[in-house]
């Protein structure tokens, strides 16, 4: 007789901390692999120390998706100037002129 076990949110072994790919994320590393520090910078006034690896953040953000405001600096700006407010076909124009009267 076998048993499964599953276990749901456990705790991850051998991950890269979530800080590694962070905007807001100051990282100080030495030349030994124990020698790092990582700092917060979500509230620029005062970093916040990390003091160990994160899996999930609330202040996430990518630092390889660009932001709305560096989106709008590359983006193209269109130009589309208004006619008459009408789209679609040009609506027909009816001219009846009276035909000339010979005189003879």
């Amino acid at each position: 007789m076998s048993t499964t076990i599953s276990v749901r949110n456990g705790t991850a072994v051998g991950q890269e901390s979530l800080c590694r790919n962070c905007r807001h994320a100051h990282i100080q590393s030495g030349y030994a692999d124990s020698e790092e520090e990582v700092r917060c910078g979500f509230f620029y006034d005062s970093p916040r120390l990390v003091a160990y690896a994160v899996s999930r953040c609330t202040d996430f953000l990518d630092k390889l998706t660009p932001t709305l405001y560096e989106m709008q600096k590359i983006a193209f700006v269109i130009d589309v100037k208004k006619g008459n407010g009408r789209t679609g076909f040009g609506g027909a124009v009816l001219k009846i002129e009276k035909p000339e009267a010979d005189d003879e």
